[in-house]
This record gives structure tokens, sequence and C-alpha cells, in this order.
């Protein structure tokens, strides 16, 4: 055997030698975003699985479910490994719980409420939105 195949040989050995301890798990990516509003008839197992998260790691991206396992329709939780929904989808869409619409950056609730043929005081009763100047990237407003 020459040299050249020898010194191949042991790079390719040197190489599968430092892969194999240097291997570490990988990260898996959420089928959710990274922030999730909570459903009617969520409950977190249910939201773990469907996003494909452990149950154990969507109770340590959000702490506070540790001292209370009560989630409610609207609320926010952190999915790890999601991802950022406004570089993905927002406009309007339609679900079980009827029309909503995914606002985009430079969206106002006038604009939502023009384009739906609703008043913006609706749109704030219907979603809790105390101050119709307050609403962001990727948020979830339901229309009926």
């Amino acid at each position: 055997m020459n040299g050249k195949r020898i010194f191949q040989i042991l790079l390719v050995i040197a190489l599968m030698t430092a892969s194999l301890s240097t291997a570490t798990r990988a990260q898996a990516w959420s089928s959710c975003p990274s922030t999730y509003y909570v459903q009617p008839g969520d409950w977190l197992a249910k939201i773990a699985r469907n996003c494909g998260v452990s149950l154990s790691s969507l109770v340590a991206a959000n702490p506070w479910v540790n001292y209370s396992y009560y989630i409610y329709p609207g609320q926010a939780l952190y999915i790890p490994g999601g991802y950022d929904p406004v570089s993905y989808y927002c406009g309007p869409g339609y679900n079980a719980y009827g029309s909503y619409y995914v606002v985009c950056r430079g969206d106002t609730l006038g604009g939502i409420a023009m384009y739906y043929g609703v008043t913006v005081s609706h749109l704030q009763w219907r979603n809790g939105i105390p101050n119709a100047n307050y609403i962001y990237a990727g948020q979830v407003i339901y229309i009926y």
C-alpha cells in the first residue's frame, strides 16, 4: 500500500472517531410558533403533543406552570424550538373557532376592523384588548 492511501485511511478513521466523541443530540424543531396562544379545550399535554415537544420541555420553558397547571384560552405559552410566525405567516385565516387574523408588522386594529367590516370596539371586546393601540405582530385576533 502506498503512503497516500494509508494517509487517507488514517484521516477517515480520525474523522469518524472525532465525530463520535463530540456527538450531541439534535435540537428538534416544533411544528408550532414560538408563542402559542391557548385555544378552548387545550391542556398542556395536548399542546406538547400537537407541537412535537415533550411535556417536560414545555413546562421548563414556562416555569410559572410549576405553580399552577391551570391554563386558559388566549394565554400565551412559549414553545421551545418553535418558529417565528411573522416570518412564516400573517394575515386572514379560518378554523373551527371562526375567522381570525394573524397580525402582520405595521397592521392596526382599525385596518383589520375595516378589512372585516366590523368595529374596532367589537375586536377589542372579542379579544379582550384594553388598548387598541397595543397589538403586536403574530397576535391572533378573532373576528366573529
